[in-house]
C-alpha cells in the first residue's frame, strides 16, 4: 500500500499547479509549485485536502539567491486551520513573528520549540516578541543539554511540512546561498510530527530554564525504510542526535553508482569521508562544495582521491554557504539541517529527508551545478 501511496504523490506532484484564492503574491513560482489540494479520489491519509489544508501552489522548494523564502513561509501560516509546529534554531523575519500570532488569534493550536543559546540570557527582539505574545514556546539544546536545537521546520495542519537548510531570518534570505523545501509526503510529515513531539517532551517553557522536562532518548526513526536508491533501502528521514543519520548517508553514498553532489556548509565526520573516498576509489564522480569559511580537515584526502573541490562564499559580504545537501547519481536527494558532523550525529538535534521524487532532486541538481560553476 506504501508504494501504491507514493506512486500516487509522484503523480501528484507531476500535475500542473493550480493556485487557490489565497495564493496571491506567489504567481512567480508558479514553474515549480506544489500541485493542487482539491484534487479528488486520492486515498486518505495522503491527501491533504480531506484534512482541511489548502497547499495549492506552495513552492516546493527555493533557492535564497533566486526566490524571497519570507513570502512563501508567511503565506503557509496563513493557510493553518488547527495545528502549526515550528522548530527554529533561529527567528528574525518580521511577517513570519505576525503570522504567527495572527494563527494563534484565530484559533490555531500553535507550537514553537527554540534553540535555547538564542532565548538565553538574552533573546532577539523577534523571539521575546513570539515569547510574549503568549504563544507556547519552549527551549531546549541539544543531547544532555549540550549542542544545538538546530532544525528549521514548520509543520502545518499535520499535513504539510517545511524543512531545509536556511533559518526563518534575513540573513538566510539576502546573504547566504540556502534552500527550503515543502513536502505532503505523508510518511515524512508523520515522522517529523513524532520527533517535534519528542523534542517538545524535552525542552521547557520560555522563561523555566529549570523547569521539569523528559530525560534524553532515542529521536523517532522511520519504521518502514523504503527509498529504493540502486537496490538499497533508505530511510525517508532520519533525525539526531544518535538517531543512525550518519549511517544513513554513509549508506547512500556507498551505493552510489556515477556521481556524488554535495553542497555543505560544514564537514568533519571521517566516516562520511571514508565513503566517499570509496566512491571514488570505485569511479564515482565526487563533487565538494564547501563554505570557504569552515575548515574542511579532508582537504588533501580529497585531492589524494581525485575529489574535485570548490570553496565557496555567500552570495554577499560575511554570506555564507549554508547549504547541507547532497545529490547522488542525479537520482537521490539528502537535505535537511544536518551538517556532516560529529556535532551534528552526537550533540545536536537535526532533521534529514532522503528522496527520490524527481520533482525534488533534479531542481537541486540543477542548483548545485550553477553554484558550483559560479565564480565568486
Amino acid at each position: 500500500m506504501r508504494k501504491i501511496i507514493n506512486s500516487l504523490l509522484l503523480l501528484l506532484l507531476a500535475a500542473p499547479p493550480a493556485f487557490s484564492a489565497g495564493s496571491a503574491g506567489l504567481e512567480n513560482l508558479t514553474s515549480r509549485t506544489l500541485p493542487s489540494a482539491a484534487a479528488p479520489a486520492v486515498p486518505f491519509p495522503l491527501y491533504a485536502g480531506d484534512r482541511g489544508y489548502d497547499w495549492s501552489g506552495l513552492p516546493a522548494y527555493i533557492f535564497t539567491e533566486e526566490e524571497s523564502l519570507a513570502k512563501p513561509l508567511v503565506e503557509a501560516i496563513g493557510r493553518t486551520r488547527r495545528t502549526l509546529d515550528v522548530a527554529l534554531y533561529n527567528l528574525q523575519i518580521d511577517g513570519a513573528v505576525e503570522a504567527l500570532v495572527k494563527a494563534r488569534d484565530r484559533g490555531v493550536k500553535v507550537r514553537v520549540l527554540f534553540d535555547a543559546a538564542h532565548v538565553y540570557p538574552l533573546a532577539g527582539k523577534q523571539i521575546q516578541s513570539v515569547i510574549d505574545s503568549g504563544i507556547e514556546t519552549r527551549a531546549m539544546n541539544g543531547r544532555g543539554g549540550t549542542g544545538a536545537m538546530h532544525c528549521k521546520y514548520a509543520l502545518f495542519d499535520g499535513t504539510l511540512l517545511q524543512t531545509g537548510s536556511a533559518n526563518w531570518s534575513g540573513f538566510a534570505e539576502t546573504f547566504s546561498y540556502e534552500n527550503i523545501m515543502f513536502t505532503a509526503d505523508q510518511d515524512i510529515v508523520s515522522g517529523y510530527g513524532r520527533n517535534f513531539d519528542w523534542m517538545w517532551a524535552q525542552a521547557r517553557p520560555s522563561g523555566q530554564p529549570e523547569a521539569a522536562a523528559a530525560k534524553p532518548s532515542a529521536p523517532p526513526s522511520d519504521p518502514t525504510p523504503d527509498v529504493n536508491f540502486n537496490g538499497t533501502l533508505l530511510p525517508d528521514y532520519a533525525f539526531s542526535p544518535r538517531g543512525g543519520t550518519e549511517a544513513a548517508i554513509v549508506k547512500a553514498i556507498d551505493a552510489a553508482r556515477s556521481e556524488a553532489d554535495v553542497a555543505m556548509f560544514t564537514f568533519t565526520s571521517v566516516n562520511i569521508m571514508e565513503a566517499l573516498k570509496r566512491a571514488a576509489a570505485r569511479g564515482v564522480r565526487v563533487k565538494l562544495m564547501l563554505f570557504i569559511g569552515q575548515k574542511f580537515p579532508f582537504a588533501q584526502e580529497a585531492k589524494a582521491s581525485r575529489m574535485e573541490m570548490r570553496f565557496k562564499n555567500g552570495r554577499l559580504e560575511k554570506g555564507q554557504m549554508h547549504n547541507k545537501f547532497a545529490v547522488l547519481d542525479g537520482r537521490l536527494l539528502i537535505n535537511g539541517s544536518f551538517n556532516w558532523t560529529v556535532t551534528a550525529e552526537t550533540s545536536n538535534t537535526e532533521n534529514t529527508i532522503f528522496t527520490t521524487a524527481p520533482e525534488y532532486v533534479s531542481p537541486y541538481k540543477a542548483e548545485f551545478e550553477k553554484l558550483f560553476m559560479q565564480k565568486d
